[in-house]
């Protein structure tokens, strides 16, 4: 029987030796003690079992008598037993409070996982312990955390380790031993990211001590075994119960296969698959970084030599590349000049040794020189971006030089030709504050300007191409505008039967008037369209009121509806919806196929031969006529235009001729043999005079189009003129922009 008496417990005498019971105390705890369900221990400072109760031999396999007397220690697994041990001594300490885990022997040779209870006893001869063992149900919370990978860590404020299980110590390289000892005593190297805190190398467990804020971290742990690892920290603040020192305890889970998975998934959402360089989205961020550093230092120190500016570099005639040598030739020879170009892309590079002999005699280097920085970017197939901070103007020149010598460099070693290649330079100035993308854009049409006037060529933006640049963004303003507001006009040049002078139809073109009402030449304003991605809205703008027009001339024109064509953009040949589009209006205005023309420029051939493909076909199988616009005076091939369900070609008016022995005569003579022979019939442009008139009958054209016969006009004009049903003569030509 065993007596509590106060806050200690004595024996019964009949077992070793004398219980001393506390006079007056009648408390009697045998019950308590010999039919509880768990296991109630009591031990002295040696830890040696002076007293036991409960359930002994479903926890142990042994009798309560044999196991008095024995050490405490050899009863618990041998692999919690230095654990238990250091615990023991917190305890005694007065440091421990918590509820361990820890597994007994039972005398079968399995283990029993129970959770323990303990109070520390204060008598003369030292401390003793009464501790309660209660069976865990099932798996204990450590051997679960275990099995599944989850490290537990706890730890006081001053970051002692008071608490950790096998998968903390694996995650820190220590398996095999428990974690002990202060967190800033275990040798490891913490690499936090530098976004979550300023000190993103100190252990999360210090940092969560540190900011109550903090929670939930992740970073990279160099362990004992040099083996790193990326491991989620969730913390929880803790109080102990006895006394309320706070405390915190982490729950540790490895995620270095979904941090790698994360990094590769940003990694091709901001490089390019092939070169490894940055896309356009993340190298205009790193730019506007590094245009934003250079103002703040010229801010900080006036008239100083920070410059900013942006290269937009060219590979000249890839196209041919890609042709001769096949799609994987031309990418590995990209993919081998992104690597030349990227050993050079680190911020604040040195100048190096690196140059090009190149047979001009130049030599050329992409390594920055001095304190330059430089940001690289793949911005489409062949076209490069630099995003350069220097404190000299010559480096631009330097790095654009360097850029073509890489350039040849690389096509003479792995094609075995020259290739050369253009560089437009635009340089941030402060007065007029343009943004990267603004930059770009002017190094973009620089570029341009060098491949449209030799190529292999380095230009600069000046003022004049700004002013050029500045008049086309209000061009873009005028144009948005009137899209809007639904202004955008059209005007309609008679398509004349030559040997009967009789309308058979006209070709609509868009007209756009200045704030001021005059008409802006087209020239000017198409260019702008295209650039600003509006080509679709205006086409849509002429197709749709062209239609109405048709059907609102049904069963008033003598020799039938006249066949009216609108030149299509690229982006609208392009749409999914095409056919279902101009099908639909039709349909609306009751208006036969028969009696519109989809006109494609023959540049874009090659582009819409599968885009449009479907929508040409449907086109052609309702009646609707196709024709190549401007043929002759792009690259279309016979295969495309025999492919293609085309039905009408209309001759480019370059090779109108008065000289019938001329190289354009024979041309022209080929063009409108191949239309016959092909099935199409032939519209001549752009007829001017009385003897390309002649020349372009004797070659049997079916329809010319021109100012000799009719002058583009407003649609009410074309109507008053088709319904009058008279003939067309030829005209005196005064040349005028329209």
């Amino acid at each position: 029987m065993l007596y509590c008496t106060g806050t200690y417990l004595v024996k019964p005498p009949q077992r070793q030796g004398t219980w001393a019971v506390r006079q007056g105390c009648d408390l009697v705890a045998s019950e308590l003690l010999v039919n509880a369900p768990d296991l109630v221990v009591c031990l002295d400072p040696d830890l040696l079992i002076e007293a036991i109760g409960g359930d002994a031999e479903a926890f142990l396999g042994l009798a309560s008598q044999e196991l008095l007397g024995r050490s405490a220690i050899e009863l618990i697994h041998n692999e919690d037993q230095e654990r238990v041990m250091a615990n023991m001594k917190r305890f005694e300490d007065g440091q421990e409070t918590y509820r361990p885990e820890l597994r007994l022997l039972h005398s079968d040779g399995y283990s029993v996982v129970v959770e323990v209870v303990g109070r520390r006893l204060n008598r003369p001869d030292g401390t003793h312990f009464l501790l309660v063992a209660r069976r865990q149900l099932g798996l204990g919370v450590r051997q679960v955390a275990d099995d599944i990978g989850i490290g537990i860590l706890r730890c006081d404020p001053d970051g002692e380790i008071h608490e950790s299980n096998a998968a903390a110590s694996v995650q820190h390289g220590y398996e095999g031993e428990e974690l002990s000892g202060r967190i800033q005593d275990l040798r490891v190297q913490v690499q936090g990211h530098p976004e979550d805190s300023v000190d993103a190398n100190l252990h999360p467990a210090l940092r969560y001590l540190e900011d109550a804020g903090v929670s939930s971290q992740v970073a990279t742990i160099v362990g004992r075994d040099g083996v790193s690892r990326v491991i989620s920290f969730d913390g929880r603040r803790v109080k102990y119960r006895e006394d309320g020192t706070p405390g915190i305890i982490m729950l540790l889970r490895e995620v270095t296969e979904l941090h790698q998975m994360q990094e590769e998934l940003y990694r091709r959402s901001t490089r390019d698959d092939l070169t490894g360089l940055l896309k356009r989205s993340t190298f205009i961020q790193a730019a506007e970084s590094l245009l934003e550093a250079t103002v703040q230092q010229s801010g900080e120190q006036p008239g100083g030599s920070s410059l900013f500016g942006v290269l937009f570099c060219d590979i000249d005639r890839f196209k041919s590349i890609n042709e001769r040598h096949g799609h994987g030739e031309a990418d590995r020879f990209l993919a081998q000049i992104s690597a030349d170009l990227a050993q050079f892309g680190t911020n604040t590079a040195q100048l190096g040794t690196n140059t090009a002999q190149l047979d001009t005699n130049t030599e050329a280097s992409l390594s920055a020189g001095g304190t330059t920085s430089i940001h690289l970017g793949r911005i489409g197939g062949d076209e490069f971006a630099l995003a350069v901070q220097c404190s000299n103007r010559a480096e631009f020149d330097r790095l654009a030089a360097g850029f073509r010598a890489s350039v040849q460099r690389t096509a003479l070693a792995t094609l075995h030709v020259l290739v050369t290649a253009s560089v437009g330079v635009a340089e941030f100035d402060p007065e007029v504050g343009q943004t990267v993308e603004e930059l770009l854009d002017e190094a973009n049409a620089v570029l341009r300007l060098a491949k449209g006037t030799g190529r292999d060529q380095i230009l600069h933006c000046d003022a004049s191409l700004r002013a050029v640049r500045s008049e086309q963004k209000r061009l873009e303003g005028v144009l948005r505008a009137a899209l809007s507001a639904g202004r955008i006009e059209y005007a309609l040049q008679p398509v004349v039967d030559p040997y009967t002078g009789q309308i058979s139809g006209a070709e609509a073109l868009a007209r756009l008037r200045d704030d001021n009402g005059s008409l802006v030449p087209a020239a000017k304003w198409i260019e702008v369209a295209v650039s600003a991605g509006l080509s679709s809205a205006v086409d849509a703008a002429v197709v749709e009121p062209v239609i109405e027009l048709l059907g609102s001339l049904v069963g008033r024109c003598p020799r039938g509806l006249p066949v009216i064509g609108v030149n299509l953009s690229d982006t609208s040949l392009a749409r999914p919806d095409l056919a279902e589009w101009i099908f639909s209006l039709l349909e609306r205005h009751q208006v036969d196929p028969g009696a519109f023309l989809v006109e494609v420029p023959e540049l874009v051939l090659p582009v819409i031969r599968e885009r449009a493909a479907e929508a040409l076909r449907q086109f052609r199988e309702k009646g609707l006529w196709l024709a190549v616009d401007d043929f002759g005076s792009g690259y279309a091939s016979f295969n495309e235009v025999r492919d293609l369900p085309l039905n009408t070609l209309k001759i480019d008016r370059s090779f109108l001729t008065e000289q019938r022995d001329s190289a354009d005569y024979i041309i022209l003579r080929t063009a409108l043999e191949m239309t016959h022979a092909l099935g199409c019939r032939s519209v001549a442009e752009g007829v001017e005079t009385q003897a390309e008139l002649e020349i372009v009958m004797d070659l049997k054209v079916d329809y010319v189009q021109g100012y000799l016969l009719a002058r583009p006009m407003p649609p009410d004009d074309f109507v008053r003129l088709l319904l009058s049903d008279r003939p067309l003569a030829p005209q005196r030509i005064e040349h005028e922009d329209g």
